[in-house]
């Protein structure tokens, strides 16, 4: 199994940003730039950073572990998208940043014409796996802060809970962002923090203290201890807080971790693990976000705050493709208060 034409005609060389073609099992640019094929791109270089390194490895590992489409899914999907219309976007050429097992692009490709899903990690060898059987759908394994695409080339682009991992989110961002058209949109999930006490600003203060030593555990221990730590939130915040739903209980239906109270334990399990096993981990307060879309030349049309931001932008039409570098280039985005 090989990639589709489609994907390949747009990829670009990441050595060389030539095009490239085919191979037999792999592809290759003129400049003799070589890449593997074998039911994804692979086009990630190890050459990188010790913190890019761990954080790949890190994602790579959970999602080659957890990687079962599961039921639940569906309602973490309408929870995210919510706020998005894709409905004029039926032939859009779409992005999917940071993919991971393609957990969410199976739910975005029959709302578009064509999607690439990318990650850095060895979770697309799982993504091109999962999506074998939507023929819209091609699989790329890359760095996407360093997309093998051309400026400007999605209509669609989309970054589900992964800039924030990144050692630079702010640039990540920015990059991404490039890759959109005139007239595109952009679909961002990023991590919140409270900025006042609290039970979730304790234990978000907790998970910090846990993190200096869990990031150093080595994955497999680390997916075992998850467990009973995950039991521990879920009897001390997710029971409490479903039969304080159920009663009528405000103290208790106010508690945090409300996304779980109607998920199996392995949901809360995989992002107990998640937290605890990503080297960078990055949380915002809206005031620190607006400016990224600003720089971006977006126009954000939908914040939602729930857990993180959910955050709808687009690019205007009139938008010159030419955007320069990250951060050149500055726009009229809208004025929003904190959520």
């Amino acid at each position: 199994m090989t990639s589709p034409d489609w994907l390949v005609a747009i990829v670009r060389c990441p050595a060389c940003r030539s095009s490239v073609r085919r191979a037999h099992d792999a592809v290759e640019c003129a400049n003799g730039h070589r890449y593997r094929d074998d039911g994804h791109l692979d086009l990630w270089s190890d050459d990188t950073d010790d913190v890019t390194r761990a954080t790949v490895d890190s994602f790579g590992y959970e999602w080659t572990t957890f990687d079962a489409n599961n039921d639940e899914d569906v309602a973490f999907w309408s929870r995210h998208s919510s706020d998005l219309d894709l409905s004029e976007f039926g032939e859009a050429l779409a992005l999917d940043a940071g993919c991971g097992k393609g957990r969410y692009t199976r739910f975005i490709a029959p709302q578009v014409g064509r999607l690439v899903a990318l990650d850095a990690s060895e979770a697309a060898v799982a993504a091109a796996r999962n999506m074998k059987d939507l023929d819209n759908v091609g699989v790329v394994r890359a760095d996407l802060r360093a997309v093998p695409f051309d400026p400007a080339s999605f209509d669609f682009v989309s970054s589900i809970g992964v800039l924030h991992h990144l050692s630079d989110p702010r640039d990540g961002f920015l990059r991404l962002a490039g890759l959109l058209r005139p007239g595109g949109r952009m679909f961002v999930y990023l991590y919140s923090r409270p900025e006042g006490r609290g039970v979730r600003a304790a234990g978000l203060a907790v998970a910090d203290r846990l993190r200096l030593v869990t990031v150093r555990v080595p994955h497999r221990l680390l997916r075992i201890a998850s467990i009973p730590m995950a039991a521990l939130l879920w009897l001390g915040l997710v029971l409490p807080g479903s039969i304080g739903e159920r009663l009528g209980l405000n103290a208790l239906a106010g508690l945090p971790m409300h996304t779980y109270r109607h998920s199996p334990f392995r949901a809360l399990w995989l992002d107990t693990f998640d937290r605890l096993s990503a080297p960078v981990e990055h949380r915002y307060v809206w005031s620190e976000l607006a400016p990224w879309f600003e720089d971006a030349g977006l126009d954000v049309v939908a914040v939602r705050e729930d857990a993180g931001f959910y955050i709808v932008a687009d690019r205007p039409s009139g938008v010159d493709r030419d955007l320069g570098p990250p951060g050149s280039r500055r726009g009229a985005a809208t004025t929003l208060s904190d959520p």
